[in-house]
């Protein structure tokens, strides 16, 4: 009936451009309308007792020390409405937050939240993201990309610009290197805090191309406010296309790059080398 849609809340949601956002919607539709019977049974019941039991002219107050009964069963019906709403919830959690149920992964990224962007890892013209070490992590190395990788070497840092591509499994490792943040991505029904010292596997499937949010959370500080980014999806051969451009862009970044100097003791032999060579 066309009357209904005047109780559709959800119109003003940011488009669901996600496989699971309907069923995520869906969930926080029950729940908001049991929310909505549970408070005008609460409060009609409190206007109820407020006029019934007014004060009236010759009529004496009287107390109750209690009711067991009564007491009981507004303990037992709350724990039978949550419990049900976990099990009805659980398909979805599982789905969802169930790091043992993500699905196989077409795209895998890195994500790190701080103060106050967004910086993102794609693996470069290998294929495959170099090791990480906690322990070197600089402000020049903010993956702590271990250098002696060579599957590091070529890997594409990116910051509050992230690109995926439509239709395709995108598996996220989340962390960040201050302080709490939160990965929100509200078209696509993802939100997950980022934890400093901890990885968290957050995946998503993105069904339509376009520009999208890229929030935070979680209070993070003075310019939480300001951390903000942008998702683009785009179709397959569109995110081809810019994917080969960044590979190209990190390969000349790499061929204009000075050579590292030579340790003292490489130093050392290479001059030992090149006094032979002279001798001969």
């Amino acid at each position: 009936m066309d009357f209904m849609k005047y109780f559709d809340f959800l119109v003003w949601f940011p488009e669901n451009v996600s496989t699971f956002g309907a069923e995520l919607d869906h969930l926080f539709e029950v729940i908001w309308w049991i929310d909505v019977a549970i408070f005008f049974l609460t409060y009609g019941l409190l206007a109820y007792f407020l006029i019934k039991y007014r004060q009236k002219p010759g009529v004496r107050a009287r107390g109750y020390h209690g009711n067991n009964l009564l007491e009981f069963t507004w303990t037992l019906l709350p724990t039978i409405l949550f419990g049900g709403l976990g099990v009805y919830c659980d398909g979805a959690w599982e789905t969802t937050k169930n790091s043992n149920r993500i699905p196989k992964p077409d795209v895998e990224i890195e994500v790190l939240g701080k103060q106050f962007n967004w910086v993102f890892r794609y693996p470069g013209a290998d294929g495959v993201l170099g090791k990480r070490n906690d322990k070197i992590r600089t402000t020049d190395n903010l993956f702590g990309i271990d250098p002696s990788d060579p599957h590091g070497k070529d890997d594409i840092i990116i910051e509050n610009d992230l690109h995926l591509p439509i239709n395709k499994n995108v598996l996220v490792r989340l962390s960040s290197v201050d302080v709490l943040h939160s990965f929100f991505l509200p078209n696509f029904r993802v939100k997950q805090d980022a934890l400093p010292g901890s990885w968290m596997k957050v995946w998503f499937n993105g069904i339509k191309a376009g520009k999208y949010e890229i929030a935070c959370a979680e209070l993070c500080g003075a310019s939480h406010y300001n951390m903000r980014g942008t998702i683009t999806m785009h179709s397959l051969d569109e995110y081809n296309t810019w994917y080969d451009t960044q590979i190209k862009g990190k390969a000349e970044q790499m061929a204009q790059a000075p050579a590292p100097e030579a340790k003292p003791a490489e130093a050392e032999a290479q001059a030992g080398e090149h006094h032979g060579d002279a001798k001969h």
